[in-house]
């Protein structure tokens, strides 16, 4: 059996107090040194970004891969073994998280996923819940499961990945929602000709795309306010 296992100590980019859960990205096999060659979460949301991917540089430790393979193998073979893990691993905790990142790395594979994260949100209002997601099929079919979005629960935010033009129509349409908002990827697309205007910046990188490590996800909170709707990120 695989357990699935939140990381609690946060990374430099959330900040040490967010606890986040990750997959494997990517769409190819990944070879690691405890679980073998196993296959990315991305699937085909994964083209047009994989080469630039901000987790391939975490890959270059075997520990990180290895831990993306369990929580992804975990996924796989007992999804809802490994919601219990998850929430058990809340609940046990001597210090509760106030916010989770969902899939720091990896993706939504199916709408079964996305929906559990969203009960457990509901189950702990307490805490707030964020993703970036390029799995819009299974956010629709999340919303329509929730009274078309009328019960989702208002700690946790998905953020649609744009992508050029992928995402802007679908960011278009889902926009009326509060728990839904887009996190753009700037490298010098015209937004504003697609229809999308950028109306705040994670600032955690510059324009040249370096990092601030004094701007930390829990002290921008941006990602997961109810302020900012579409969030762009400069190329990094």
């Amino acid at each position: 059996m695989y357990n699935a296992r939140f990381n609690k100590k946060g990374n430099i980019k959330t900040g040490a107090s967010i606890w986040t859960w990750s997959k494997l990205k990517g769409n190819k096999p990944i070879e690691t040194t405890k679980h073998g060659a196993i296959i990315g979460t991305c699937g085909k949301y994964c083209a047009g970004c994989e080469s630039a991917c901000y987790v391939n540089s975490s890959y270059r430790y075997p520990s990180v891969k290895n831990g993306h393979a369990r929580n992804t193998i975990a996924f796989r073979t007992d999804l809802d073994g490994s919601f219990k893990e998850l929430c058990a691993q809340i609940e046990n905790a001597k210090n509760k998280p106030s916010i989770i990142r969902i899939n720091q790395s990896g993706e939504i594979e199916t709408p079964v996923e996305l929906l559990n994260w969203v009960l457990t949100a509901k189950k702990y209002s307490s805490i707030k819940f964020y993703l970036y997601t390029k799995n819009l099929d299974a956010v629709r079919m999340v919303i329509n499961t929730f009274e078309n979005g009328a019960t989702i629960p208002g700690n946790i935010t998905i953020l649609i990945s744009v992508w050029h033009e992928y995402g802007v129509q679908d960011f278009q349409d889902l926009k009326q929602y509060d728990f839904i908002k887009a996190f753009v990827y700037d490298d010098g697309y015209n937004y504003t000709a697609a229809g999308l205007e950028i109306d705040s910046y994670c600032m955690a990188y510059d324009a040249a795309g370096h990092l601030d490590h004094n701007i930390t996800c829990d002290k921008c909170k941006k990602c997961f306010n109810r302020i900012h709707k579409v969030i762009g990120c400069y190329d990094h």
